[in-house]
């Protein structure tokens, strides 16, 4: 409750355009969003863009909003999503893993789980595990965004091989990350 008024309130002042509702809930909860996108995304500077446009997306969507208890989840959802487009758009070390992102995407609560960082985290502490040239073959890959055929002359491995060996990687890591 903030200022005597619950979400639910201050959602109905700002759907009917009550600039003073949208400010008490900025208010509330900024610091806390902001915090979460820099956990995620390890940049203050790109963060405090994510979280400007989070609230502008609320305000532009103010008017079809259903909200039955707390507007936290669903700023953070706007500030996720925003997070993963940021990934997409910088192929930061996710790139070439849609899987991943399509998976983090259609699970309910993940955010609640899991930051990206934890994510990285988890892949990085998998890829240690792998045999060298699976790990070699995914790398190249996902992280430096090679063809099968550029990574079969490299490492000098039938191209079979190198979809076997990414295709066994990406299994491990959903299995890991329990998103199958």
């Amino acid at each position: 409750m903030m200022n005597g008024k619950t979400d639910i309130e201050l959602l109905q002042a700002i759907q009917a355009g009550d600039e003073k509702a949208f400010k008490c809930v900025f208010d509330a909860y900024w610091q806390r969003l902001l915090a979460a996108i820099v956990q995620l995304i390890g940049d203050e500077d790109q963060a405090k863009d994510i979280l400007q446009n989070t609230f502008v997306t609320f305000w532009d969507k103010r008017g079809s909003l259903i909200i039955s208890d707390s507007l936290w989840p669903f700023l953070f959802r706007i500030a996720k999503n925003d997070v993963i487009d940021l990934f997409r758009k910088n192929k930061v070390r996710l790139q070439g893993m849609d899987l991943l992102i399509a998976d983090l995407q259609n699970h309910s609560g993940i955010e609640e789980s899991i930051s990206l960082k934890e994510l990285q985290t988890e892949i990085d502490a998998e890829l240690v595990k792998m045999p060298q040239n699976m790990k070699l073959c995914f790398q190249l890959s996902r992280e430096d965004d090679k063809s099968v055929r550029e990574i079969s002359r490299e490492l000098h491995l039938s191209e079979q091989t190198v979809k076997n060996n990414i295709s066994e990687a990406l299994r491990r890591l959903r299995g890991r990350l329990k998103l199958t």
